[in-house]
């Protein structure tokens, strides 16, 4: 579903590593997060969601999954960087100039979105973390396969480096509530410049998601509209559905857009 100059790049615990080994190509890397991401953070044994940071403070797996992703630069040498969390597949084969055009990579960016409740919690961290006093940034940067650029990421560790005066990962461990997307979204709107920064602003969501029954339901139904831009489609994993479930709603969702073309 990917060009083939594409590589795919997994990163689990080390716990995890015998279970995705055998997924190594010459095109799929699997990595372990130990080994990417810095400053020695350790798994607890007994708790599947639990680490201790470098400061020996617990960080819990929701904050870890971020800092790992903040820490991809440490896993590849490529400058345009594309998440794909585990809960998505592609629906069709990946249309690279939604996301690259001109040069320019695509920012996931709504205006005025989300200004409420955890989301504004969100942005208050990222302000702070980036040296200025809470607020809203005007746009919210929360989606899926968010496209990042390498350059900018490393820029973004240096900027909270100098201004904690601490490694960039030590901030970020110590949040209780935290986005990495806005983080990343705001720096490089409000701190480099979107024309400086090498992307483009899309408010659109090229990731059909399915995060209540209802949702799927409507999916398995044909009565949802798929966007024609959407390369992939998210079914929430507490949705607890089954594998074949899974894969019938994909099947769907592909049957779905193959009769809008």
């Amino acid at each position: 579903m990917v060009p083939k100059d594409t590589e795919h790049c997994i990163i689990v615990p080390r716990r995890d590593y015998p279970l995705f080994r055998k997924l190594q190509s010459d095109r799929r890397r699997v990595v372990i997060t130990q080994d990417v991401v810095p400053g020695g953070f350790y798994h607890l044994p007994m708790a599947k969601k639990m680490w201790i940071s470098p400061s020996l403070r617990p960080v819990r797996g929701w904050i870890m999954q971020q800092i790992t992703k903040l820490s991809a630069s440490f896993a590849v040498d490529s400058e345009l960087i594309l998440f794909a969390d585990s809960d998505l597949e592609f629906i069709r084969s990946l249309n690279k100039e939604v996301i690259y055009s001109s040069e320019q990579l695509r920012l996931h960016r709504i205006p005025d979105a989300k200004q409420e409740g955890e989301h504004l919690h969100w942005h208050h961290r990222a302000a702070w973390l980036l040296g200025e006093k809470p607020h809203y940034f005007g746009s919210d940067y929360v989606g899926q396969l968010i496209t990042w650029r390498r350059s900018n990421l490393q820029a973004l560790h240096t900027h909270i480096e100098n201004t904690h005066g601490k490694p960039w990962y030590q901030p970020i461990a110590h949040s209780l509530r935290f986005s990495e997307y806005i983080l990343y979204g705001a720096f490089v709107e409000h701190i480099v410049g979107l024309e400086a920064s090498g992307h483009f602003p899309c408010h659109d969501d090229i990731c059909h998601c399915c995060w209540l029954p209802a949702q799927a339901k409507s999916l398995s139904d044909g009565t949802v509209v798929i966007n024609h831009r959407a390369q992939a489609l998210l079914l929430q994993s507490n949705l607890g559905l089954t594998a074949k479930q899974e894969d019938d709603l994909f099947r769907a969702a592909q049957q779905t857009i193959n009769l809008t073309l």
